[in-house]
C-alpha cells in the first residue's frame, strides 16, 4: 500500500505538473501546501463516510465524577473523530437524530459522555493514521480531496481547483453509497469535507 509521500505525490499528479516530493517535510511549496492540509483532509474524509477500516465498536470505560444531573460517566474515545451510534441498554441513538438520553462534554482533565446509564457501547469512526489499513477508495478519495485542497495554492488556477473538487465530490458521493450497502446509512450524502468548502470549493461552479 501507498504511504504518506506516495498519496501526496498522487494528490500532485492530479495538478497536472511533474512536481513530486520526497518527503512531506522538506522545504519545497508543493511540501507545504501538502503538509498543511494532509491531516485536515484526511481526518474529515474519515469522519464524512463510514469506513469499513476505520469503524470501532466498543464498549465505553467508566471514567471521572458526572455532574449533579446524571449518575454515570464515561471516558469519550481520544481518537474519535466521530460517533455514530450510542447503544444504552435497550435504547440507542444514531448520528444524524436529536441527541437524549446523554451529554457529552470536556473538562480540564479530557471529554466525557454522560449519562443514567450503568453500561454504553459505542460506534464510532477512529482517527487512522497509518496508511496501511487504508483501503483503496479511500485512498482514491483522500488523493482527489488533497489535490483540490493544494490546486489553487500550487498552480493558481481556480478553474483547475473547481474541477478538481467536483471530481472529489463525485468519488464521496461513490464511497458513500457503498458504504451504506455495507451497514451504517450516510446522513450527509452529497457534503463535501470542510476543508474544501471553506476554500469556496462547493462542487457546484459550472
Amino acid at each position: 500500500m501507498p504511504g504518506d509521500t506516495d498519496i501526496a505525490n498522487m494528490a500532485l499528479s492530479r495538478l497536472g505538473t511533474r512536481a513530486t516530493i520526497a518527503d512531506l517535510a522538506e522545504s519545497s511549496t508543493e511540501a507545504r501546501q501538502i503538509n498543511l492540509w494532509y491531516a485536515t483532509v484526511r481526518d474529515e474524509l474519515q469522519s464524512l463516510v463510514d469506513w469499513n477500516f476505520n469503524r470501532v465498536s466498543q464498549a465505553l470505560a467508566a471514567s471521572g465524577t458526572p455532574p449533579a444531573r446524571w449518575t454515570s460517566s464515561y471516558a469519550y474515545p481520544s481518537d474519535c473523530l466521530r460517533m455514530r451510534r450510542l447503544d444504552f441498554g435497550g435504547a440507542s441513538w444514531v448520528a444524524g437524530t436529536p441527541a437524549a438520553g446523554f451529554e457529552i462534554a470536556s473538562s480540564g482533565s479530557g471529554t466525557f459522555l454522560y449519562c443514567n446509564e450503568d453500561q454504553v457501547s459505542a460506534v464510532y469512526a477512529q482517527r487512522v493514521t497509518d496508511p496501511a489499513r487504508f483501503t483503496p477508495g479511500f485512498i482514491l478519495a483522500f488523493v482527489d480531496c488533497l489535490a483540490a485542497s493544494v490546486a489553487h495554492a500550487i498552480t493558481q488556477k481556480a478553474d483547475l481547483a473547481e474541477r478538481l473538487a467536483r471530481r472529489a465530490q463525485e468519488r464521496i458521493e461513490r464511497a458513500m453509497a457503498d458504504s451504506a450497502n455495507e451497514g451504517l446509512a450516510p446522513d450527509e450524502l452529497g457534503a463535501l469535507p470542510q476543508s474544501l468548502v471553506v476554500r469556496g470549493l462547493d462542487g457546484n461552479t459550472p
